[in-house]
């Protein structure tokens, strides 16, 4: 049976461990991901992973993760043989090794999540299978375990996976020659004719041990319980329960799932010490200050016929610039590169071209784009999705690429960057695209709501609408109807966007425009009917004032001169539904996003502001335009205009804008 994780350690090393662990099987990944386009036998990349191994064993050893540690350990010796030159690189080796790490990743995220830790001991022999029979005393081998070829071991997995779906019980038997047993002529031959008499026999492994002994190891399926193990044991056989289907390296066994690669706790940052420092600086700073003040106020009387308030405001200006300094590197502590995402992704689609006829490179574009640790823990499971989404969906087959002259290879792009305050993520691969007319005659076989037109946003809300799937059956990557959905549910959470570009034989695009969730933002504060509202200065291009005079109609679009062309016009008070006339609204801000320019016409612009921006998470109160809400210290909320929102229809495109003077 599988061991349950073990207690002990404390939450705090806990914490540790998995930053560590999930540290180190990121640098065995890159490692292993090198070794398959650079040679097998790079010295570089060997020594890196013996490196990362042996690390790793000794932080498994600290919180007691004893089937962790035992596996690493078994890794370990095996790059110390290849290092040595005793064992020669191999196709086989890298891929025990890439086996070895994504059972290391499910033991330690059984760990976390304290579930039963899966089994590992099958894994562990193949390993020290590969170990030549005059290294065993180096490397503290008792028992080696003769592997047996890529298609017996397949063979013999289709058996077990049969068995099991069929109730069957698996008993692993291992009988021990002997000179005793020999003369009373029970011999394998024998135990085999009667092992085959109380089951069917899936494997039967010879294993080598010391001083020139073997031993026979039978994997048998029953459907009723083996006879008494005391009577077998008179025959020189031992008798267990079977803790795991053998299975190859590289190829899952019966009962494991696909887990997420990312293990790091969600509450924990990595920060370098130079931030700290000057984090501590500034504190220091503003002690020196706030003592300053004290001073000067406790010199000031009621009595004085005239107060100099000038230190005071200089005091009162340094602290505020202090302020203004600890809240930056606040944020940059908050904001990590993407890449804590990315740079997992190239192993998931590199484990599945191994498991299929795919061949799919990852190009990866923008990791060093920061983001907010909160998005980043977000985006994990969606990000993950997608990617393996397009390689099951969007990926042909070599065969069907050749036919249609593309290269056999083909690309996933993932590509991230960083637009002021907005963050554009984008999914993007060569494969076939998306038949719309096929998503919507599945949609209707389902039941599902459709729409009149057939264009992208309709096939997108297809695809994200819960229990949609194009396929009957489930796949290791995609095929269950909830990913899609799991995506759109995130990104309206974090106040985001997720749009579809698809063209047939050229490839599939998805965009996800995601703004930073809780951030102190520089914005100008505007007001139109009797309403305040805050613009995100990063967004506006520039103001310049107009009359009523000024504006133009034309097919039912309010219209400016601006630049030499024209820019359209939205009333800041007709997004209120407002029907109360204030002042004449008279300034314009040209507010601009990737899709062009407008101008939102307000009647005045009142001050520059630094505010605290509180997300809209709730979907019962998003409104188009407002990507979120802040108070001024009066109590009074104030709400925030989304740029990108807001040129979302009829815009002036940013090819036309002449930034010469009008």
């Amino acid at each position: 049976m599988s061991k349950a994780h073990p207690a002990g350690p404390g939450q705090e090393l806990l914490d540790d461990f998995f930053t560590e662990a999930d540290e180190h099987l990121v640098n065995i990944r890159q490692a292993l991901f090198g070794m398959e386009t650079s040679g097998i036998g790079d010295p570089k990349n060997v020594g890196e992973l013996f490196h990362n191994f042996h690390s790793f064993k000794g932080i498994s050893a600290i919180v007691g993760l004893e089937p962790a540690e035992a596996l690493a350990h078994a890794a370990e010796d095996l790059l110390r043989l290849i290092r040595s030159g005793q064992l020669r690189s191999s196709e086989k080796a890298l891929r025990i090794l890439s086996t070895v790490t994504n059972k290391l990743e499910q033991i330690v995220a059984a760990f976390r999540a304290q579930q039963p830790l899966p089994p590992y001991e099958t894994l562990l022999a193949e390993i020290k299978s590969q170990y030549p029979s005059t290294s065993a005393a180096a490397v503290g081998v008792t028992q080696t375990r003769i592997a047996p070829t890529e298609g017996e071991d397949a063979a013999s997995l289709e058996k077990v996976a049969q068995a099991r779906r069929q109730g069957l019980s698996l008993w692993k038997c291992t009988f021990s020659p002997t000179q005793e047993l020999n003369a009373r002529k029970v011999n394998v031959n024998i135990i085999r004719e009667r092992l085959s008499q109380t089951g069917e026999i899936l494997k039967s492994t010879p294993v080598v041990k010391g001083k020139g002994l073997i031993a026979f190891d039978f994997l048998v399926a029953a459907a009723k319980p083996l006879p008494d193990p005391k009577e077998w044991a008179a025959s020189g056989v031992t008798i267990e329960l079977a803790a795991e289907p053998v299975s190859s390296a590289g190829v899952p066994g019966a009962g494991e799932t696909t887990h997420s690669p990312f293990l790091t706790p969600s509450h924990v940052v990595r920060v370098d010490l130079k931030r700290l420092d000057d984090l501590l600086r500034i504190v220091g700073e503003m002690v020196i200050h706030r003592s300053r003040l004290d001073q000067q106020l406790a010199g000031l009387t009621a009595d004085d016929a005239r107060i100099d308030l000038r230190d005071v405001r200089e005091t009162n200006r340094m602290l505020g610039r202090s302020l203004r300094q600890m809240r930056e590197d606040i944020m940059r502590i908050r904001l990590l590169p993407i890449a804590e995402i990315f740079a997992r992704l190239p192993f998931v689609v590199s484990d599945l071209s191994r498991q299929t006829s795919k061949k799919v490179r990852l190009k990866l574009t923008g990791q060093e784009t920061t983001i907010d640790k909160y998005l980043i823990e977000k985006l994990k499971d969606p990000l993950l999705h997608m990617v393996r989404n397009a390689f099951s969906h969007g990926i042909e087959t070599p065969a069907e690429r050749v036919t249609a002259a593309k290269p056999e290879e083909a690309t996933i792009e993932l590509s991230a960057a960083a637009v002021a305050d907005v963050v554009f993520i984008k999914v993007r691969d060569d494969g076939r695209g998306i038949n719309a007319k096929a998503i919507f005659q599945r949609a209707k076989k389902l039941g599902l709501k459709i729409l009149a037109t057939m264009d992208n946003a309709a096939v997108l809300d297809i695809l994200c609408a819960p229990g949609f799937s194009t396929r009957d059956d489930a796949d290791r990557t995609s095929g269950r109807g909830v990913g899609m959905n799991l995506v759109l549910t995130t990104i309206n959470e974090l106040g985001g966007k997720l749009t579809l570009e698809s063209e047939p034989g050229r490839g599939t695009q998805f965009t996800l425009r995601l703004p930073l969730t809780v951030v102190i933002a520089e914005t100008l504060l505007v007001c139109a009917a009797g309403q305040t509202c805050a613009v995100p200065q990063h967004s506006i291009w520039e103001i310049f004032h107009i009359t009523e005079a000024d504006l133009k109609m034309a097919d039912g679009i309010e219209m400016v001169s601006y630049r030499g062309g024209i820019l359209p016009i939205t009333r800041l008070a007709g997004l209120f539904h407002s029907t109360t006339k204030g002042e004449e609204a008279r300034c314009v801000l040209v507010v601009t996003s990737e899709r062009g320019s407008i101008g939102l016409l307000v009647e005045k612009v009142l001050e520059q502001r630094e505010v605290v921006v509180r997300a809209f998470r709730d979907p019962l109160i998003q409104v188009a335009g407002v990507s979120g809400a802040t108070e001024l210290g009066d109590g009074k909320p104030v709400l925030i205009l989304d740029g990108a929102a807001l040129t979302a229809g009829q815009v002036r495109p940013h090819g036309s804008m002449n930034l010469a003077p009008a």
